[in-house]
């Protein structure tokens, strides 16, 4: 598995330093945080976005993810509500731009959530596992009804089930599960307090529409208007918050590590 995972780096990183960080991870089990951590730490080395020689800095155990997951986060939330409401406000009943902009927001979201738990599970192993699985299942079952939506329109598309429907059910879990991976971070405590705050609202929030938007009690259109765009300022606010979060923490890591060479 080192081996592989030795693979994904650029030769140039692994001629220079190869060799410790095969020996880092041959010292330790690997689990499946690791693995994307290490997988986020290799796109990192191939985008080149502090140079060569700060690579070194995981060979001697930084976590790449936590730069990946920050950029990710800052990116996703306002992709996804970008898309969201591009896709909404447009005519065309047939597959638009904004859909795609909406997929790369869920995508950048799941990178975001990977790389940020990645961090996370360090300390926290079974907690942030448990916060990672149920946000991570929604914004996977989102990103597949949206790409059916835009390919397939609104016929059926899991036996009975339109694109729509799975859509909106990943949605609901991700802004749930959101919420879940919020305590996790407000618990931890290794991001922004205040981000998880802003997780929490909207996952509150979505929580509190949902009945009324099915129709399950009868609430007045100016109250469930008024939950959607507290959830959406609050998600979108939250990972925005999280992402500079992380990249802060990044930055004091990188400074430490640079001062103590």
């Amino acid at each position: 598995m080192s081996h592989l995972l030795l693979a994904l780096y650029p030769a140039s990183w692994r001629t220079r330093y190869g060799e410790e960080f095969e020996l880092i991870l041959a010292d330790r089990p690997l689990g499946p945080f690791d693995v994307a951590d290490v997988l986020l730490g290799a796109l990192d080395a191939h985008l080149h976005l502090r140079g060569l020689g700060a690579a070194s800095q995981h060979a001697k155990g930084f976590a790449m993810s936590l730069r990946i997951g920050g950029w990710a986060a800052i990116a996703g939330g306002p992709l996804w509500f970008l898309g969201l409401a591009g896709a909404s406000a447009d005519a065309n009943d047939g597959p638009g731009p904004w859909s795609g902009v909406m997929v790369a927001g869920t995508a950048a979201l799941l990178v975001a959530l990977t790389g940020l738990s990645a961090f996370q599970a360090r300390r926290y192993p079974r907690l942030t596992w448990a916060a990672f699985a149920l946000p991570a299942i929604g914004i996977v079952v989102s990103a597949i009804g949206a790409v059916a939506m835009a390919v397939v329109g609104d016929r059926p598309f899991l036996g009975d089930l339109s694109p729509w429907y799975v859509w909106m059910s990943g949605t609901i879990t991700m802004f749930v599960g959101s919420g879940l991976f919020a305590v996790a971070t407000w618990r931890t405590p290794t991001l922004s307090r205040r981000a998880a705050g802003l997780l929490a609202v909207s996952s509150v929030a979505v929580f509190a529409a949902v009945p009324a938007m099915t129709g399950l009690f009868a609430a007045p259109d100016a109250v469930i208007t008024a939950l959607f765009v507290v959830a959406m300022a609050a998600f979108v606010g939250g990972w925005i918050a999280l992402g500079t979060s992380a990249l802060r923490i990044d930055r004091s890591i990188s400074s430490t590590l640079q001062g103590a060479n």
